[in-house]
């Protein structure tokens, strides 16, 4: 066994590792509180953020679980012109995020000037107002702004006269003019959040202080600049016939018919169709259900798609895909009152993601009203040289005021054992378009009846009996 001597290198060496780690413990102490402090200074920035997170956004939750989209639940709302929406901490610095704030709402001849109030935490919308040419603005709502307007006489009726193409102009304390167009009114539940909703731009009125449960609420729809526009035709309003584009698709209205005393409708209720084309000029394929395709009169009353109505039409309803380049003919059926009265309906396609629309204005003659004072003339029968077809030229002469609109379900051609027969051509094509006092001529062939004797040919419910067609 042998022993080491105390001042045998290994020990000198061992003692001197003792010292130094003596020497340099007041440096590793130190190491240990930065590092402790490290991590105080990272838990209060973790804290900062998500307090200015709780901030931004009212942690109140609808029954989806989805926050509120407007911003928290103070009492008053901040009265600058650019307030301060969002606040957080960064690495490096404070970040706030500002918005320009609606100062007055202009309807037709009607100036309101616009306070700013913010919205309780229970969701329940009551604000008070200083006159009643002040109008309310939602503090927060920046995509879809709503305002609310005292339920005045005066107010009620300006929301209730409000029509298609009325435009409504909200201006910021920046100086920043905002264009929105009427696009429908309806009854709402005092208590429905829906109304608050910013899932596209636009503009929501709300009537506010008037007796029951219900509110009178009216939708602008934003009007996008020209110059910065790339969605064509949006902003305008066509005629039947006529091709406009939406996005990335080309639309046109090709024939509306009014269908009554149908077994299919509820008392009360006729049905009303649109026949349309629509081609997908995009490079990808269009997910049609993001089209909403909605029905309006004259006095401003939506009506949604009726599948019932729809199974009615000479085309399938809209749906699935749109591939790029493809083209489709689709009906859109809607449910509306037997004795509407409305000169002309307006017919709108709304991209639901863009937001974009367009508007086709459709003369109500395809009913039964403007028909009665339209009287068919058929002049001719014949049968082709091949004997294949009959063709049946004849004239519209309309005597009533409004348009006579005639598709191609207002014409048929049907023998007594109730079988249909082709329509092969039309001179002109639909829709015919007869206008008050005027005169049209028209040509149609069919495939002939071959074991029929005779037929009956109904142009606007107006029937004409044929024989010897064998």
């Amino acid at each position: 066994m042998t022993s080491e001597r105390p001042d045998s290198p290994q020990v000198e060496e061992n003692s001197s590792l003792i010292e130094m780690f003596a020497a340099n413990r007041g440096c590793k102490i130190t190491a240990v509180l930065a590092a402790i402090g490290f991590v105080v200074v990272v838990i209060i920035a973790f804290m900062l953020l998500r307090r200015g997170d709780e901030t931004e956004i009212d942690g109140s939750t609808g029954a989806d679980g989805t926050p509120t989209p407007f911003i928290d639940s103070g009492a008053n709302a901040p009265q600058s012109g650019n307030d301060s929406l969002v606040v957080g901490v960064s690495d490096t610095d404070t970040i706030s995020v500002t918005l320009d704030v609606p100062a007055t709402l202009q309807l037709g001849t009607r100036s309101f000037a616009v306070q700013s109030q913010k919205i309780s935490a229970d969701r329940i919308w009551s604000p008070s107002f200083a006159g009643e040419n002040t109008a309310v603005w939602v503090y927060g709502t920046i995509i879809n702004y709503v305002l609310g307007l005292s339920a005045t006489a005066e107010n009620q009726i300006l929301l209730e006269q409000m029509e298609p193409g009325d435009q409504m102009t909200l201006s910021t304390r920046n100086g920043v003019d905002y264009t929105f167009s009427f696009e429908s009114r309806e009854q709402v539940p005092t208590g429905n959040p829906d109304i608050f909703t910013q899932q596209k731009p636009g503009l929501t009125l709300i009537l506010v202080g008037a007796e029951g449960g219900e509110r009178l609420v009216v939708n602008g729809r934003y009007i996008v600049d020209e110059s910065g526009s790339a969605n064509q035709g949006q902003n305008n309003i066509v005629e039947l016939g006529e091709t406009t584009q939406l996005d990335e698709v080309q639309v046109t209205v090709t024939g509306a018919a009014f269908l009554q005393n149908r077994p299919e409708a509820p008392p009360g209720f006729a049905f009303y169709l649109v026949d349309y084309q629509i081609q997908n000029i995009g490079l990808t394929a269009l997910d049609t259900s993001r089209l909403q395709l909605v029905l309006m009169d004259e006095s401003g009353n939506s009506y949604a798609i009726s599948p019932a109505a729809g199974q009615l039409g000479n085309h399938p309803a809209l749906g699935g895909f749109l591939n790029a380049s493809q083209t489709a003919e689709a009906t859109a059926g809607y449910q509306v009152p037997l004795g509407l009265n409305s000169a002309n309906m307006l017919w709108s396609v709304t991209n639901q993601m863009t937001g974009a629309q367009l508007r086709v204005t459709i003369p109500f003659g395809g009913g039964a009203q403007a028909a009665q004072n339209a009287e068919v003339v058929l002049a001719e029968a014949a049968v082709s040289s091949d004997l294949s077809s009959l063709i049946l030229s004849g004239k519209i002469i309309n005597g009533g005021e409004q348009p006579v609109v005639v598709s191609e379900a207002d014409i048929s051609l049907q023998t007594d054992d109730g079988a249909v027969y082709l329509m092969l051509s039309t001179n002109p094509a639909f829709p015919w378009t007869v206008a008050s006092g005027q005169t049209a001529q028209f040509v149609v062939t069919f495939q002939r009846p071959i074991v029929a004797d005779s037929a009956v040919f109904t142009v606007l419910n107006q029937p004409f009996q044929l024989s010897n067609l064998r």
